[in-house]
């Protein structure tokens, strides 16, 4: 009876497991023109990654053309702003074989104008460059295609108290040269009291909050309440924020957040495959991903224009989703309590288990031996089965070659460059420092 009843939970764990970890349904033409709807952005992501657009190439220019008259036909007042290329991003220019000569980072800046200009603005920022070789559906026409949609929305919602600064940022592959400029150059720069980034390091998946300013407890507490109706509900775990910064490769919110501005940082990464490669079209990218990152999107960058004050940097919380459903927070000092209250109570349950069934210490090693044996094997099938199930682990090309190292690193890479593609640039063409994404 007992197995039955570990395999039933073991079952349902799983089962869960799947059903939240899917994206939610693409809303259709038809949804209220307040909600957020990926069939009405796709259009612009099939625009934008009908090829790839790196910098310099014609069909950059013919993006930035694109989404000048998008957004003028918006009322957003769009102006360009040039920057100059870093030398890291000359060098990866010249790298592949181009010339840099004459190029600039030059991004794309609409105003959203609210009731009152002495308050502090909202950005929402994305990239519109590609890799070279890569469409860039994911990585980014779909953030900017879900800002755009998000700015109708906004706009349908009524006048907000807050001007909204629609940042499309460029050369953010070559290394955050547009977002460096912006934030060092920008006359509205100093205006900014919050910012929302979309990302994606994939082609599918839910999107998850990753990133936030410094000080977080605000920015968290906002964000939970904004996305509580968002499509697939919030997502978000501040594990992922330890993780991401542990890693050298950054996003253009890398900027904002170095500057103490408050916001979040958005992205997908599920479909890994379709990463920088000439895979991520605008027919591969998973619609739900779309969805649920423009609804995250729109939700908080609307809460952010129309609440009474913006998040200030504070202390930090410890976070996380709880099925989609809601954002859990807490200090970390509850956070510290709370694994000692829990070891405390696992020391005392094998105290009395051991005085009350005589069990010696080899036996409690056997079933710790177990336990561990039980958990390894159901992180492998949990694995499998979200693989199996759903977009987030799906990949839909095949995998790329190992080559040696070219570097000098030892190493060996396919793609991401394991062991060496922490230090090693050589190795890894979409090396840190330029944009994670």
């Amino acid at each position: 009876m007992r197995l039955v009843l570990l395999i039933a939970a073991l079952a349902a764990a799983l089962g869960l497991a799947v059903v939240t970890s899917q994206s939610p349904r693409p809303a259709s033409l038809s949804t209220p023109a307040v909600d957020f709807s990926a069939e009405r952005a796709m259009p612009d992501v099939r625009r934008i990654a009908a090829r790839p657009h790196p910098v310099g190439s014609l069909e950059h220019a013919l993006v930035q053309a694109y989404l000048l008259g998008r957004m003028t036909d918006m009322g957003l007042q769009p102006t360009l702003q040039a920057g100059v290329l870093s030398p890291a991003a000359v060098a990866r220019i010249e790298k592949r074989g181009d010339s840099a000569r004459g190029l600039r980072a030059v991004n794309i800046v609409g105003v959203l104008p609210g009731r009152d200009p002495a308050l502090p603005a909202v950005v929402m920022m994305a990239h519109y460059d590609s890799v070279p070789g890569s469409p860039g559906a994911a990585d980014d026409a779909s953030g900017v295609a879900a800002i755009l949609e998000a700015v109708r929305a906004i706009k349908a919602r009524g006048p907000a108290e807050r001007t909204l600064v629609v940042l499309l940022t460029d050369a953010e592959e070559l290394n955050l040269d547009g977002a460096r400029a912006f934030f060092s150059e920008h006359p509205l720069r100093d205006r900014v009291g919050a910012v929302v980034n979309l990302e994606a390091r994939g082609g599918g998946g839910r999107a998850m909050m990753f990133e936030t300013g410094p000080g977080n407890a605000e920015t968290i507490a906002q964000f939970a309440r904004a996305t509580r109706d968002a499509s697939g509900g919030p997502s978000s775990d501040s594990l992922a924020v330890f993780v991401y910064r542990l890693m050298p490769n950054g996003t253009d919110f890398t900027i904002a957040a170095q500057r103490g501005l408050a916001g979040v940082n958005l992205a997908f990464i599920g479909r890994p495959a379709q990463y920088h490669s000439p895979t991520s079209t605008p027919e591969a990218l998973d619609q739900g991903s779309l969805q649920h990152i423009g609804s995250l999107a729109l939700e908080t960058a609307d809460h952010f224009l129309r609440v009474d004050a913006l998040p200030r940097a504070t202390q930090n919380a410890v976070y996380g989703d709880l099925f989609g459903l809601a954002v859990v927070r807490y200090a970390p000092g509850v956070g510290w309590l709370l694994l000692a209250l829990a070891a405390g109570l696992t020391g005392f349950a094998a105290w009395r288990a051991r005085h009350a069934t005589g069990l010696r210490w080899a036996d409690v090693g056997r079933g710790v031996a177990g336990g561990l044996w039980l958990v390894s094997s159901g992180l492998v099938l949990a694995q499998a089965v979200r693989v199996l199930g759903g977009p987030i682990g799906r990949r839909i090309d095949r995998p790329r070659p190992i080559t040696p190292c070219s570097g000098g690193c030892r190493g060996w890479r396919r793609g991401w460059a394991w062991p060496c593609w922490r230090r090693c640039w050589c190795c890894w063409p979409d090396a840190p420092g330029s944009g994670g994404g």
